[in-house]
C-alpha cells in the first residue's frame, strides 16, 4: 500500500528527487576528496575533517531529500534552494543532534553484530569496524575470502554482516520519521520530537519494519548497478516511509496536538 502510493506521488518527480540524491553524494565524494587531496587519506587532519563533515555538513544535503519528498507527499512545489533552509537557526543545530543520534544507534548495531566475532577480530578491528561503519569491513571481507579454506566462524561472520546491512536502514527510516516531526513542528524541543516519535511508533515498529524489508530487493539492485540504484532507491524509501508517518500520524492526531 505505502509503495504503491509511492509510486503514484513520485510520478512527474522522479528526476528531480533523484538529482537531490545525487547532490547528496555528490557534495561527500567531492568534499571527502578534496580533504584526502590536501591531507592524504591516513593523516590525522583527514579523519578530523571527514568526521567533522559526516557530524555537520553531509547529513543535511540527505535531509534535503526528505524535505523534497515530504513537500511532494503534500502536492507543495520543491526546490533545490530549500536546502539552504536547513541552515536556520535552531532548526540546523537540532538536525546535528538527529543525525548524531542515528551515528550513536548505528554503531550500537554494529558493536551488537560485532562483538560476538572479538575472537575472529581482535578488539581493535572490531571497534574499529563499529566506528567506521560496514564498508570499513569490505577489505576485510575480501581479505579472508582470499584463504584457501574458510571456516565456520567465516562463514557466520559473512552473514551477520549481510543482516546487518539490511538492518540499518531500519535506523535510517526512524530518523527520518524524527526530521519530519521536526519539519511539522519546527519549534518543538527535541525533547517533544522524540517523545512524539515513540507515541507515533507505539504499535506500529513492526509494520515500519516490515516496510524497510520490503525493501530488500532494492538494496540487491543496489548492489548489482554500482551504487547507481541509489538514486531512484531512497526517492522510493523515503516517499514510502513518509506516507507511513502521514499515515499513523494522523490516527494519533488528537495526542500530537
Amino acid at each position: 500500500m505505502y509503495r504503491a502510493k509511492a509510486r503514484q506521488l513520485l510520478k512527474g518527480n522522479w528526476q528531480k528527487m533523484a538529482a537531490l540524491v545525487a547532490l547528496w553524494l555528490l557534495v561527500e565524494i567531492v568534499v571527502d576528496s578534496m580533504i584526502e587531496g590536501v591531507f592524504g587519506a591516513s593523516s590525522f587532519g583527514y579523519q578530523m575533517l571527514n568526521t567533522f563533515a559526516n557530524y555537520f555538513l553531509y547529513f543535511i544535503f540527505l535531509n534535503a531529500v526528505f524535505l523534497g519528498v515530504y513537500k511532494v507527499s503534500q502536492n507543495k512545489p520543491s526546490y533545490y534552494r530549500d536546502t539552504l533552509l536547513l541552515f536556520r537557526q535552531p532548526l540546523y543545530t537540532h538536525l546535528v543532534v538527529l543525525n548524531l543520534v542515528q551515528q550513536v544507534l548505528n554503531w550500537i548495531l554494529l558493536l551488537i553484530g560485532l562483538a560476538p566475532f572479538y575472537r575472529l577480530l581482535g578488539w581493535d578491528r572490531v571497534f574499529q569496524f563499529t566506528f567506521n561503519g560496514l564498508d570499513s569491513v569490505a577489505p576485510y571481507l575480501l581479505n579472508i575470502s582470499q584463504q584457501g579454506t574458510i571456516s565456520e566462524t567465516v562463514l557466520l561472520f559473512v552473514t551477520v554482516m549481510l543482516v546487518l546491512s539490511l538492518l540499518q536502514p531500519v535506523i535510517l527510516t526512524y530518523y527520518q520519521i524524527l526530521v519530519l516531526l521536526k519539519f511539522d513542528l519546527p519549534q518543538a524541543p527535541l525533547k517533544l520530537i522524540f517523545s512524539l516519535s515513540w507515541v507515533i511508533l507505539k504499535g506500529n515498529w513492526l509494520k515500519l519494519l516490515g516496510l524497510t524489508l520490503s525493501f530488500i530487493g532494492w538494496e540487491l539492485v543496489v548492489y548489482m548497478t554500482a551504487g547507481l540504484g541509489l538514486l531512484w532507491f531512497y526517492p522510493y524509501l523515503i516517499m514510502s516511509v513518509t506516507i507511513f508517518y502521514q499515515e499513523v500520524k494522523a490516527k494519533k492526531v488528537q495526542v500530537i496536538q
